[in-house]
């Protein structure tokens, strides 16, 4: 302590804008890990609220995917003899109809039973609708909703509401206001609770619930309730406790979240060598101080104590600032998320809190201070190992010996190889990231050496640029590898991730493009909401006669799809009519027979697939399938294996006809339209509207306009993606900043020779530019070459881990290009200041500079 007090807090304060810099690192490193994180909790907390407020004291709930099942199945839970009360339940998310309100959850419930399970707390105590809930059941346009919701748009007992459903827009009285507590608060208030039947018939369920919510009778065991329930309805069905939703929704985000983990990983790991930078100059800048300290009787480890003590400082202290950076930032990317979750998987959610755990805040310490202190492990032994009486000489440290240059060349073809091994020979997560680090390493080792290389390729081109000053500028790069390989390094890994993610953005849009092209090439969409992912407003299959008997439609297929659990994991199931399809879209297997594929999913002897579902589940064309279906066990080969981005955890395709017989529901989802030859798509969908107006709830969209919808969703994907890359490009500039700020720091002493021997002020300057363009365009050459093999692992990431999908390998040529002048305008305005510091300083002081 004593030696941090006298001997680093003057060093400090003498150099504040390099320990600002230096600092910077990890605040960056550690707002990324702690927000991602806090963000996911959050989200996930959010839910798993939601769904505990829903429930009230609910013990079990069964349900069957998002497809729902028959009425029937509740007079047999209801029979059960370990059930005390079983009640029927309907969840639809619809619009609002009041500006900037959004969707609201709308419940459907069996109002006699319900109450065993859910408080009502009526705001108005003397209205008796629920204490009567006949006078409920009675009136099919009885809506309750809650005080904040009501509050919020200055709505009373009595005021008539306007809500989407299946059969139009239809007005609603509110015969009840729920104070906000349990119930009413989830959702954000913005909840309303009808009749179940009355919920049937408007959002089109036919004869079907969503779930059922239960009571075990007292004296029985949850799990003994559980297992008798399990036997009774068959594995099609899911009894669980109501908190196991969270761990699905969990499974949701996970995708989303290992991108920016990553992220956060390239941040921390940048930091390091930002303050292994810093940290390398300082005992440059300091040996003779260090040899002092030494010959006054200084152990050797007091000396590294000392360094490492100066790094564990800048940890806590950027730390701490990173913390409280991440929480600003958690709630904006727990924002995005949930947004992309409601656009994909049609999860209503909303109103986040944070959720800050202990456990992540105290880890984000641990991280950020572990990480300075590693970063100076290497700068702290060399300081340790001053040779007091060398103390005074200059320079030879930043050169690299014949020895060391060997050592790293073998070192890196060694793990080049490794990488390659784990790459080719492994389907192991671990093996594969291990790979993956060794490839990175490789390149940090070799970074020294082509540093130099490039420094003296350069060299000719700086000399016809400017003569003196460019060949000052590359015979500095030369003769200070170390101090320009740190550099080049935090550079290289900043870039590296950009390409990375940039070549991911533009490979994934092109996939989706070329996907829809393919799958989407009907003319007209008619869909029950504006939502094209959410699932609860159904059409009746009836409307199929209603829609061909338009004048100007061709042809209509039906599309039913919901998800369901497979291997643990919810993926999109899909029904369609596969003979009308086969003469439609030009549905070409990756794996089987296109004939074949046909032939026998039509007639429901098989099944088809998505790629990314196989790639996940390691399926292949020929393995059965078992769905767990509400009316029987699908037992059906993969007849074939197709390109779908219908969702990102995976796709099942299955013939209408067996999703019939399995679920034994016929309604709709979207009905596809092809239009005859002459017909004019704005005119047919007039002609829709029309026909249904006043009795059903149509929105039509055209092939255009759906497109744009999904690639508006995938936007809010790439805008996490472009967010990261923005990170990254800030490090790569924080590197820059730092590195020419250590560098010219570094070289006052020299800089003031070449001013006493005549340097002119326009000659420092144009040496010093110089320096920092050539830095900044080696960074770019191996940040472009580490970039490309990092674009490659970044798709095999996403093919393993993330959605299963192959992405083509398209380097991003564009962003690259756009790179190259950020980065050397960058550098240049980084040294600016340096240069004028540096001419318009004190030579006297310069020259004695250490």
């Amino acid at each position: 302590m004593i030696l941090l007090r006298l001997i680093s807090w003057p060093y400090f304060r003498k150099h504040l804008l390099r320990t600002a810099l230096t600092t910077a690192g990890i605040v960056i490193g550690v707002a990324l890990f702690v927000a991602v994180r806090v963000a996911n909790n959050s989200v996930v907390s959010g839910f798993s609220g939601t769904v505990d407020r829903i429930a009230g004291k609910t013990e079990l709930q069964i349900t069957a995917g998002e497809t729902g099942f028959g009425e029937e199945i509740l007079e047999q839970v209801q029979a059960a003899s370990s059930v005390r009360v079983a009640v029927p339940v309907i969840e639809a998310v619809v619009d609002s109809n009041i500006k900037g309100q959004g969707s609201v959850l709308v419940m459907g419930i069996d109002m006699t039973g319900d109450r065993s399970l859910r408080d009502y707390d009526l705001e108005d105590s003397k209205d008796d609708v629920i204490d009567d809930p006949l006078i409920f059941l009675a009136q099919a346009d009885s809506l309750i909703v809650s005080k904040e919701f009501a509050d919020r748009n200055h709505i009373a007992v009595g005021t008539r509401l306007p809500l989407g459903t299946a059969e139009g827009t239809k007005t609603f009285k509110v015969r009840g206001i729920v104070k906000t507590s349990g119930l009413a608060s989830a959702f954000g208030g913005n909840i309303a609770i009808m009749d179940i039947y009355a919920a049937q018939k408007m959002f089109g369920r036919g004869r079907t619930f969503d779930r059922i919510d239960l009571a075990r009778k007292p004296g029985v065991a949850i799990a003994d309730c559980e297992k008798q329930l399990g036997a009774l309805l068959g594995p099609g069905f899911h009894v669980q406790a109501p908190s196991s939703r969270g761990g699905q929704f969990e499974t949701m985000i996970a995708s989303y979240s290992l991108m920016v983990s990553l992220s956060s990983a390239f941040a921390l790991f940048i930091g390091m060598f930002i303050i292994y930078n810093s940290f390398s100059t300082a005992v440059a800048q300091r040996r003779s101080e260090i040899g002092i300290l030494r010959a006054l009787g200084a152990t050797r480890g007091q000396i590294r104590a000392l360094f490492l003590g100066e790094s564990a400082v800048i940890g806590v202290i950027g730390s701490i600032i990173g913390l409280v950076l991440g929480l600003l930032i958690a709630r904006a990317i727990a924002a995005s998320i949930g947004a992309l979750i409601a656009d994909v998987y049609g999860v209503a959610q909303q109103a986040y809190e944070l959720a800050t755990s202990p456990s992540i805040l105290a880890l984000s310490l641990v991280v950020g201070i572990a990480t300075s202190v590693a970063a100076a492990l290497i700068p702290a032994s060399s300081a340790a190992d001053v040779d007091p009486v060398r103390a005074i000489q200059k320079g030879s440290y930043q050169l690299l010996s014949a020895g060391e240059h060997r050592l790293r060349v073998g070192l890196a073809c060694v793990l080049c190889l490794i990488s390659a091994a784990c790459l080719t020979l492994s389907t192991s997560r671990s093996v594969f990231y291990a790979g993956y680090l060794s490839l990175v390493l490789a390149a940090l080792l070799v970074v020294p050496l082509l540093c130099v290389a490039l420094a003296r390729a350069l060299r000719p081109l700086l000399r016809r640029i400017l003569a003196v000053e460019g060949t000052l500028a590359a015979d500095s790069l030369i003769r200070a590898p170390r101090r320009t390989s740190a550099t080049v390094a935090a550079l290289m890994l900043s870039l590296a991730l950009v390409v990375a993610f940039a070549g991911m953005a533009q490979a994934s849009y092109s996939s989706i493009v070329d996907w829809m092209n393919v799958s989407l090439n009907s003319d007209l969409f008619v869909l029950p909401s504006q939502n094209l992912v959410t699932q609860t407003t159904r059409f009746p299959v009836a409307m199929a006669q209603e829609l061909a008997a338009v004048n100007g439609v061709d042809r209509i297929q039906m599309v039913r799809s919901g998800r369901i659990t497979f291997k643990d994991t919810p993926v999109m199931l899909v029904a369609l009519e596969l003979a009308s399809i086969q003469q439609t879209v030009d549905l070409r297997p990756i794996s089987g027979s296109k004939e074949e594929m046909y032939r026998k999913s039509i007639a429901g002897e098989g099944l088809l697939v998505s790629d990314n579902l196989a790639e996940l589940h390691r399926l292949k064309l020929g393995d059965i399938v078992d769905l767990d279906a509400p009316y029987g066990q699908v037992h059906l080969p993969i007849v074939g294996v197709v390109v779908d981005q219908s969702d990102q955890q995976g796709t099942i395709i299955v013939d209408r006809s067996v999703f019939i017989r399995y679920w034994h529901d016929d309604a709709v989802n979207i009905f596809r339209l092809y239009l005859k030859p002459d017909a004019v798509h704005a005119d047919v969908r007039q002609r829709i509207f029309d026909r249904f107006e006043g009795k059903r709830r149509v929105f039509v969209l055209t092939n255009r306009e759906l497109k744009q919808y999904i690639l508006k969703i995938a936007d809010r994907w790439f805008g996490l993606v472009y967010l990261q890359i923005a990170v990254a490009v800030l490090v790569a500039i924080l590197g820059i900043f730092n590195a020419l700020t250590v560098s010219i720091t570094d070289r006052r002493r020299e800089l003031g020779v070449l001013r006493a021997v005549g340097g002119l002020h326009s000659q420092i300057r144009g040496t010093i530019w110089l320096e920092a363009l050539s830095v900044a365009a080696i960074g770019l050459v191996v940040g472009g070459v580490l970039g490309a093999a990092n674009l490659y692992y970044v798709l095999e990431i996403v093919r393993r881990d993330i959605s299963g999908l192959r992405l083509d390998y398209h380097f991003p040529i564009s962003t690259m290009a756009a790179l190259v002048p950020i980065i050397l305008a960058t550098a240049f305005l980084a040294a600016l200041w340096p240069a004028e510091a540096t001419v318009r300083g004190s030579l006297v002081e310069a020259l004695e500079y250490e």
